[in-house]
C-alpha cells in the first residue's frame, strides 16, 4: 500500500513538473544592491512563449509588481531594478502565456522566496576627471568621481574650504560637481556620503591649482539659418463699426518675411584668437524687398568704411555721396582679435559696451573698441555708431567712450569713465559759420528734428569679500536736446571778453591741442542750446548712491539720489528720484520669509546748485521761495511676505502684506515761506498736496499636479484686497475710506492628448462710481492628431457700474500647428467684438487670418 501511494505521488509530481518546464533561475541569496537579471528558459515541449511576467512583492506592500520578459535573439530576459529590492526577502512567482492561449504559473500555488543580502560596506570614490588632482585658477570646471559602492547614495555633501558647493549631483555610479577656484593655494575638498543602507564615509582630497592648459590650436564654427513667411488678412482694424459690410470692406493684407542667416567662426593658435560673425537678420514686407535690398547692405558697408580705422575721425562724419539708408535691420557683423585671452582685445563691428550702470550700460555699438584686462588694470576705448539713423529722416548717433579702472583681485575696484554721445552729421570745422550761428537742420533738411549731444562722466568704487559686497557710484551728465545751432568758439570767447571782461582765448589753445588728437568738438560742440541750458541750469545732471549686500544673512540695502536733469543717452536710468530702502530674505524650515522697506521722493531739484555749490560758497545757494512746482511726492512702503514649501498634495501658498503711506513735503515747503497766506494758498491747499494710506493683502495658492492614470489636474487661486484711506485731498482733510477687492481662480486639466484650462477673475471697489470688472478665459487644445496642435481659446470681459452693464468684449482664437521636418507651419483665426453701452462710437468688430511658415536649419 505504501509503495502504491509513493508511486502515485511520484507520478503526480512528474505530471505537474511537465506542465511547467519553463525555468527562471533565481538564486537563494539575492544582493539587494544590484539589479536582478532574469532569464526564462522554455522546455522543448512547452509550445511558444507569447508573454511572460515575473511578479514580485515589495516589503510592506500587498499588491504585486511585475516586470515583462522581452525576447532578443531567441532569449527571454527581464530585469528588476535594485530600488525595488527592499526588506529581508524577495517573494515572487512567474507566469507565462503561450501562443495557444495557455497560462502557466510557477509555482502553481503560492510563491517562492529568496533572501535579500544587505550592503554593509561604506562607499568610496575614484577620480575619473580630470586625470590628476589639478584644477585651473578662476575657471569653472567639472570634477567627476566614480562611486565604489554596492548600493546607491541617498545623500552627500561637498565642501570647498568649509563652503558648500551647490552645483553637484549623482547620476548612476558617478558623483560630479562644478568648481571655480578663486585662490592660487591648494583647494581642499571634503565629501561626505551616506548610502541607502546607512553606511557613511567622509573623504578629503587636495587639488593643486595650476594655470589653464588650453590646446595650442582650436578651430570651431557654426551656421545659422531660419526663415519665416507670414500672411495676415485683417478686417475692421481701421474703423469702429459692427456693420458686417463695413467690416468686410475695411480689409488689409500683409505678406511679411523674416529671416536670419549667417555663421560664426572661431580660430585660436597659441595666445592669439580670432572670432568672426556675420548674420543677416531682417523682418519686412515682401513688397519692400527690392527697395530695401541692396540698400541696407550698401548702408552697412558704408558704416564700416567710415568706422573701420580706430582713429579715422576725418571720415567718420563725412556722408558725401553716400546712399541714404531707407530701412532698419538687425544685421550683425563683427571681428574680434584677442591676445593672451582677455588681456588685449580689439573688436571691429557690432558689439555691446558696458562702462557703468548710470553712464553706459548694454549700449549697442557699431564701431571699434580696444580693451586691456589685467589683474590690476581695466582699460576700454570705444568709438562708433549707436544709432545708424535714416539719412534725411533722422540723425545718426555717434559715440566715443573711455573707461579706466584699477582693481585688486576682485577685493576692491576703482573705475572712472568718460563718454561723448552726439547726433550730428559733419565735422565742427564744416558746420560753423564765421560771425554767426549755423543751423544744422537747414544744412541737412532735418530742421524739425534737432540733434542731441551728451557728455557723460562716471566714477565708481566698491569691494567684494567673503562678508559683504559694497558698490558706490557717482555720475555727471551734460545733456542738450537741441544742438542744432553751432557757435563759433573764437567768436564766443570774443563776445564773453567784450561783455564780461573775461579772456578765454588762452584756454581755447588747449581745446585746439586736444581736438588735433581727438575731435572733442565734433562730439560735444559749442552750441546755442548748450548756452541756453547752462543759463537756465538745465544742463547739469547728477546722480550718486551706494548698494550693500550681505548674502550670508540675505540682506540688501540701497541709497540713490538722481535729479531731474540727469540724462544719459547710453543708459536707461530712473531720474528725478531719491530712493532709500532695504530687503531681508531668508529660508527658515523650508519657508521663504521676506521683509522690506522703501522710501521714495520725486521732484528732486538740481543737485549741483542746491547741494554741492552751497557747500563751497553758501551765498550761491538758491534763495527764492518755493512754489507749487517744488512739491514732492513722498512714498513710504513696508512689505512682509512668506512662501510655504511646495507639497505634492497641498501645493504651495504665498502671502504678502504691504503698507503704503503716500504724502508730500508741502508742510516743510510752507515753513520756508514768510507769508502765511502764500504758504497756505500756493502750497498747503495745492491740488498736488495729497496724503493716502493703503493696506494691501495678497494671497496666492498653486496646487500640486494631481495625476490619476492619464489624467493630470492642477488648480490655482489668488486674491488681492486693499483698504484705502484718503487722509488729505487737495490740501484739505478728507478722511474717506474705501475697499478694493479682487480674486481669481484657475484650473488646468490634461487627459492624454486633450488639455483644458479655465480662468475667472473679478475686481470691484466700494469707492463711489467705481466699476466692477469680470474676466472669463478658456482654452482647449488637442495634440498629436494630423495637426501637432489644435487650440481654441476664448475670452469675455465685462464692466459694470452697480448692476448696469457698461461694456463688454468677446475675443476668440483658433490656431492650428503642423511641422513637416524642418518646416513649421501655423494658421490662426482671430475674431473680436467690443460693445459699449455708453457710446456706440467705440463699438467694433474685427477679424484676422494669419498664416505662418518657418524653416529652421
Amino acid at each position: 500500500m505504501k509503495k502504491k501511494v509513493f508511486l502515485l505521488l511520484v507520478l503526480v509530481s512528474f505530471s505537474l513538473s511537465s506542465l511547467f518546464a519553463f525555468q527562471v533561475e533565481v538564486p537563494n541569496e539575492v544582493p539587494a544592491f544590484r539589479n536582478l537579471e532574469l532569464t526564462l528558459e522554455p522546455g522543448p515541449n512547452d509550445g511558444t512563449v507569447d508573454q511572460a511576467r515575473f511578479y514580485f512583492q515589495m516589503e510592506g506592500k500587498r499588491e504585486y509588481l511585475y516586470v515583462e520578459f522581452t525576447q532578443d535573439k531567441g532569449n527571454w530576459t527581464a530585469l528588476v531594478p535594485f530600488t525595488y529590492l527592499t526588506g529581508e526577502e524577495l517573494v515572487y512567482y512567474t507566469q507565462v502565456k503561450t501562443t495557444e492561449g495557455t497560462f502557466i504559473r510557477d509555482p502553481q500555488i503560492g510563491t517562492k522566496k529568496a533572501r535579500l543580502l544587505q550592503d554593509t560596506t561604506a562607499p568610496t570614490l575614484k577620480l575619473v576627471s580630470p586625470q590628476a588632482f589639478e584644477l585651473a585658477l578662476d575657471k569653472k570646471q567639472l570634477v567627476v568621481f566614480e562611486i565604489i559602492d554596492e548600493s546607491a547614495l541617498t545623500s552627500f555633501e561637498i565642501f570647498l574650504e568649509g563652503e558648500p558647493l551647490m552645483e553637484a549631483g549623482v547620476f548612476q555610479q558617478y558623483l560630479s560637481f562644478l568648481i571655480q577656484p578663486a585662490k592660487a593655494e591648494d583647494a581642499v575638498i571634503s565629501i561626505s556620503m551616506i548610502d541607502k543602507y546607512g553606511n557613511a564615509k567622509q573623504e578629503e582630497y587636495i587639488f593643486a591649482i595650476t594655470g589653464e592648459k588650453a590646446p595650442f590650436f582650436v578651430a570651431d564654427g557654426k551656421l545659422l539659418g531660419e526663415m519665416q513667411a507670414e500672411y495676415i488678412l485683417s478686417m475692421g482694424e481701421g474703423t469702429n463699426t459692427t456693420k458686417i459690410n463695413e467690416v468686410v470692406s475695411d480689409t488689409e493684407q500683409q505678406v511679411n518675411l523674416s529671416f536670419e542667416v549667417g555663421g560664426e567662426a572661431y580660430l585660436k593658435a597659441g595666445p592669439i584668437a580670432l572670432e568672426l560673425k556675420a548674420i543677416l537678420k531682417d523682418s519686412l514686407s515682401v513688397f519692400d524687398i527690392l527697395e530695401a535690398y541692396p540698400n541696407t547692405l550698401t548702408a552697412d558697408l558704408q558704416n564700416f568704411i567710415n568706422l573701420w580705422h580706430p582713429w579715422n575721425f576725418a571720415e567718420e562724419f563725412d556722408y558725401t555721396g553716400e546712399v541714404a539708408r531707407g530701412y532698419e535691420n538687425d544685421n550683425t557683423f563683427s571681428a574680434q582679435l584677442s591676445f593672451f585671452g582677455p588681456v588685449l582685445t580689439y573688436t571691429l563691428g557690432d558689439q555691446k559696451v558696458n562702462f557703468q550702470k548710470e553712464t553706459v550700460k548694454d549700449l549697442s555699438l557699431r564701431g571699434t573698441s580696444l580693451a586691456i584686462d589685467l589683474p590690476f588694470l581695466d582699460l576700454v576705448i570705444s568709438k562708433g555708431l549707436t544709432d545708424f539713423g535714416l539719412y534725411q529722416i533722422a540723425w545718426p548717433q555717434n559715440f566715443f567712450g573711455l573707461k579706466f579702472g584699477l582693481k585688486a583681485k576682485k577685493f576692491w575696484y576703482l573705475q572712472t569713465n568718460l563718454s561723448f554721445i552726439s547726433s550730428l552729421q559733419g565735422r565742427y570745422e564744416d558746420l560753423i559759420v564765421a560771425e554767426s550761428t549755423s543751423a544744422i537742420g537747414d544744412l541737412y533738411g532735418l530742421d524739425s528734428i534737432p540733434p542731441e549731444e551728451n557728455l557723460v562722466f562716471g566714477l565708481a568704487t566698491g569691494t567684494e569679500n567673503n562678508f559683504f559686497t559694497l558698490d558706490a557710484s557717482f555720475a555727471l551728465t551734460l545733456y542738450v536736446d537741441d544742438a542744432g545751432s553751432i557757435i563759433d568758439k573764437d567768436k564766443l570767447a570774443s563776445d564773453i571778453n567784450d561783455g564780461f571782461g573775461i579772456d578765454l582765448a588762452p584756454y581755447l589753445l588747449y581745446v585746439d591741442k586736444i581736438s588735433s588728437v581727438f575731435p572733442v568738438l565734433d562730439y560735444f560742440p559749442f552750441t546755442l542750446g548748450l548756452a541756453v541750458d547752462a543759463v537756465n541750469r538745465d544742463l547739469w545732471g547728477l546722480t550718486y548712491g551706494a548698494d550693500l549686500a550681505i548674502d550670508s544673512i540675505g540682506l540688501k540695502t540701497w541709497f540713490r539720489k538722481t535729479d531731474a536733469s540727469f540724462r544719459s543717452l547710453g543708459s536707461a536710468v530712473v531720474t528725478d528720484v531719491w530712493d532709500i530702502g532695504g530687503t531681508w530674505e531668508r529660508e527658515i524650515a523650508g519657508f521663504n520669509v521676506n521683509l522690506g522697506y522703501d522710501w521714495k521722493m520725486d521732484t528732486i531739484p538740481d543737485i549741483l546748485f542746491n547741494e554741492i555749490i552751497p557747500i563751497v560758497k553758501p551765498s550761491l545757494a538758491p534763495s527764492a521761495d518755493p512754489t507749487e512746482n517744488d512739491i514732492s511726492n513722498i512714498v513710504h512702503t513696508a512689505q512682509a511676505g512668506i512662501d510655504t514649501p511646495s507639497s505634492n498634495l497641498l501645493g504651495s501658498l504665498s502671502s504678502d502684506y504691504s503698507f503704503e503711506w503716500a504724502t508730500t513735503n508741502a508742510k516743510a515747503l510752507a515753513g520756508q515761506i514768510t507769508s502765511e497766506s502764500v504758504a497756505s494758498n500756493a502750497i498747503l491747499n495745492s491740488s498736488s498736496n495729497d496724503t493716502i494710506a493703503q493696506h494691501t493683502g495678497d494671497f496666492r495658492w498653486k496646487s500640486g499636479r494631481y495625476k490619476m492614470s492619464d489624467l493630470n489636474l492642477s488648480l490655482g487661486a489668488k486674491t488681492k484686497d486693499s483698504y484705502i484711506t484718503k487722509v488729505i485731498t487737495d490740501g484739505v482733510f478728507d478722511g474717506s475710506t474705501f475697499w478694493e477687492f479682487s480674486y481669481g481662480v484657475s484650473t488646468s486639466l490634461k487627459f492624454r492628448s486633450y488639455s483644458l484650462s479655465l480662468e475667472f477673475e473679478k475686481e470691484w471697489s466700494t469707492e463711489t462710481d467705481s466699476l466692477t470688472a469680470y474676466g472669463y478665459d478658456g482654452k482647449f487644445s488637442i495634440a498629436n492628431t494630423f495637426f501637432d496642435t489644435i487650440s481654441l481659446s476664448g475670452s469675455l470681459d465685462q464692466a459694470y457700474q452697480g448692476v448696469a452693464l457698461q461694456a463688454y468684449r468677446i475675443a476668440t482664437n483658433l490656431a492650428l500647428e503642423k511641422r513637416f521636418g524642418k518646416l513649421s507651419t501655423s494658421t490662426m483665426v482671430e475674431i473680436g467684438f467690443y460693445d459699449s453701452k455708453i457710446s456706440d462710437i467705440d463699438d467694433a468688430l474685427t477679424g484676422a487670418l494669419t498664416v505662418k511658415g518657418t524653416f529652421s536649419k
